[in-house]
């Protein structure tokens, strides 16, 4: 196998899931070195809190690491520069799939890594099978999950041991059920948990991580992991604007490496075409472009007349025994007007001799195969905003405004980029009328700007909007490129459908799928029923506690008087704080970790509440008294007991209520699921419990 550089060696500890083992096989390893007197350093390890890997780690020298703030956010990296100063033989390095902030001169990790390999300095580091880039398609599909941090296929290909740590996915379902992995859970690893942690997807990826390992030593064997140009295998992918193109890419690569064959990119230029096509498909072309440099793809642009006819006669010039195409529809004013064989139609008729692979557009559960997954922010992007340079002068920018007010759905806020797509600044068409003409843009454009980043919450987009008050808000991926834009009408329909979900929720039935008069009569008893079943079985239990109080009742009759005026407090009270809760916690106003002083406002709140029913109550009874001498000669202690049991039943109510909401979300659960019938329910029952054991106390030995 072809190694990296003449010098370091390169190990890689390959897992197919989290908590299979890698870390601490690579630090057992590393242990065992050092022992043999290899001059050994750290320079990083994520512990995860875990008591192994910290033992593991106890006597091996660790070099300091650096900490860098990003965009208000401290995290600690690599010292790549100390460790060089260090100069160890080999360095343990953990995450090779890690993305560095913006701020450290190297994006990835495995960048860092190239730089000590370089140096002479042997690398031992870690990574799963879902980190390979070429496999960000099939983990999609597995998963549901898009992985945001890869490893170039070709930097894993050429390291000089690839180690596969494996257990069973039982075995490993186990250690996660015992807290062994994630000792404590962050959001994203519970996320992770549920997307990865399922035993089929762990089958899936366990035999991908298999694959893999045996590809790579196979590789080493036959020493064929860079290909030549004399080949006798060539595949050409056709890059368009079309969004699968990436994933198109992606499939290339893994069958370019699987035959060891030479895998070049070609997009075919034509002037007619690209004058036709929207101005935003343009920087999307120059991106699948970059993309394919990244996965070690050549590529070419050419120019033709008849974008197939140029393709095929490029391939026959550079002997391509197989074309990857992406199957995609002409428009139907096109077919209609120009009818005749679309683009791929042509190439498979030109290119008879080779091999055409057409890729279909991916499905996933039946939806449409997206870049993103459809709940997050990159699903509702699009590329439909004003980009100006920052170098040129107010003036000119706001010409080109003008020239793209056309072609652009947002025009509120240009927004100045690079050369290499990062977003620099953002400024108001407003900002620009109102500044002077000869300032360059750069001057007046502001850099403290709101954004988004691809794989952020649609719900949380929204909420930043409106807080915000913003007309729309950037996207942009972990380097801090522009890719799009949401606008406030895009999130429109999210807010409405999210509000509409949780109304229905708060109202104890299950959110319907369409208007209400256009839900067929079944759906709706459907929605309705299970709740009201499951609210009708609670309500059970109210019987049940007057049962068990039922000779308490036969002694002081009056008490049953007062039991729809106690329990309905308490409902309505429970309600109108989950009701408050839930509202809070939709527009981003509490969070999981205000328990508390929500819990002390609602004690507080409880207590004044109930009092004042109190007041209403024992006011009630002392008048209905008088008047009519409705409750015999033992109306004041009956009155302190309506009046007692007041005060504890909507103490209860409003407790119950606040905390149910937290209760539902730190399990992962739709706080909105804590319907103000359901905390009604619950508070009749207890209310029924704290209003007879309040009797019990006050009315023993007089009426009980």
């Amino acid at each position: 196998m072809t190694h990296l550089t003449a010098h370091g060696r390169l190990r890689i500890y390959l897992g197919y899931a989290p908590g299979v083992g890698k870390t601490y096989q690579m630090l057992k390893d590393a242990r065992e070195l050092s022992a043999h007197g290899v001059d050994m350093a750290v320079g990083f390890v994520d512990a995860h809190g875990r008591s192994d890997i910290l033992q593991q780690l106890d006597g091996l020298h660790t070099v300091p690491l650096l900490t860098v703030t990003n965009r208000g956010v401290t995290s600690e990296e690599i010292d790549i520069d100390a460790v060089l100063k260090r100069s160890p033989q080999v360095c343990v390095i953990d995450e090779l799939a890690h993305s560095n902030p913006t701020s450290l001169p190297r994006q990835k990790r495995w960048q860092d890594v190239q730089v000590l390999l370089q140096a002479g300095i042997d690398v031992l580091t870690t990574m799963d099978v879902k980190d390979l880039a070429s496999l960000s398609d099939q983990i999609w599909q597995l998963t549901g999950r898009r992985v945001r941090e890869t490893v170039p296929d070709w930097f894993f290909q050429q390291a000089d041991e690839v180690l596969l740590v494996d257990v069973t996915p039982r075995a490993l379902l186990n250690r996660l059920e015992r807290g062994a992995i994630y000792p404590s859970r962050s959001s994203k690893e519970k996320e992770e948990v549920q997307a990865i942690f399922q035993e089929p997807v762990l089958v899936a990826l366990r035999e991908l991580a298999i694959r893999q390992t045996a590809q790579a030593l196979e590789a080493r064997q036959t020493g064929k992991t860079q290909p030549s140009d004399l080949s006798t295998q060539k595949i050409l992918v056709n890059i368009t604007a079309d969004p699968a193109t990436a994933m198109l890419l992606r499939r290339a690569r893994r069958v370019a490496d699987h035959l060891q064959a030479l895998c070049i990119a070609v997009y075919v230029y034509s002037k007619e075409e690209s004058e036709a096509l929207p101005s935003e498909d343009h920087p999307t072309i120059a991106r699948h472009l970059r993309f394919a440099e990244n996965l070690h793809i050549p590529t070419t642009v050419i120019h033709g007349k008849n974008r197939a006819e140029a393709l095929v006669g490029h391939a026959r010039q550079n002997h391509i025994t197989q074309i990857f195409l992406n199957r995609v529809a002409d428009q139907p004013q096109r077919r209609r007007w120009l009818p005749g064989l679309d683009f791929t139609e042509q190439v498979l008729q030109l290119a008879n001799e080779m091999e055409v692979t057409v890729v279909a557009e991916r499905h996933r559960h039946g939806r449409p195969a997206s870049p993103y997954p459809e709940d997050e922010a990159g699903a509702l992007m699009h590329a439909g905003y004003v980009r100006i340079s920052p170098e040129i002068t107010v003036e000119e920018a706001i010409g080109e405004i003008r020239k793209q007010a056309g072609t652009v759905e947002m025009i509120y806020y240009a927004y100045a980029i690079d050369d290499g797509e990062h977003l620099l600044g953002v400024a108001s068409f407003r900002e620009l009328i109102s500044a002077d003409r000869s300032k360059k843009v750069r001057e007046v454009i502001h850099t403290d700007y709101v954004f988004v980043e691809e794989d952020t919450d649609q719900e949380t987009v929204a909420q930043l909007i409106a807080k915000r008050r913003l007309l729309a808000v950037p996207v942009l991926d972990s380097e801090g490129h522009m890719r799009g834009i949401v606008t406030s009408a895009d999130v429109a329909g999210i807010v409405q459908e999210e509000a509409s979900e949780d109304i229905l929720k708060i109202g104890g039935m299950e959110a319907f799928e369409g208007p209400y008069l256009e839900v067929t009569f079944g759906q709706m008893v459907r929605k309705r029923a299970g709740w009201l079943a499951i609210l009708f079985v609670g309500e059970m239990l109210t019987a049940t506690a007057m049962g068990f109080f039922s000779k308490e009742i036969e002694r002081a009759v009056v008490l049953a008087l007062f039991i729809p005026l106690i329990i309905s407090s308490g409902g309505n009270s429970g309600s109108q704080a989950t009701t408050l809760v839930i509202r809070a916690m939709a527009l981003g106003e509490i969070k999981l970790r205000d328990w508390f002083r929500v819990i002390r406002r609602e004690l507080a709140a409880g207590l004044a509440l109930g009092t004042i029913l109190g007041i209403i109550g024992v006011s009630r009874i002392l008048l209905w008294h008088a008047l009519r001498g409705t409750y015999g000669e033992h109306y004041l202690v009956v009155a302190l007991t309506i009046g007692c049991s007041l005060i504890g039943v909507v103490l209860f109510g409003t407790t119950a209520g606040s905390m149910l909401p937290f209760i539902l979300r730190r399990f992962g659960l739709d706080p909105a699921s804590a319907s103000a019938p359901f905390v009604a329910t619950l508070v009749d029952v207890s209310g029924l419990v704290i209003y007879f054991s309040v009797a019990s106390v006050i009315l023993q030995g007089i009426l009980l």
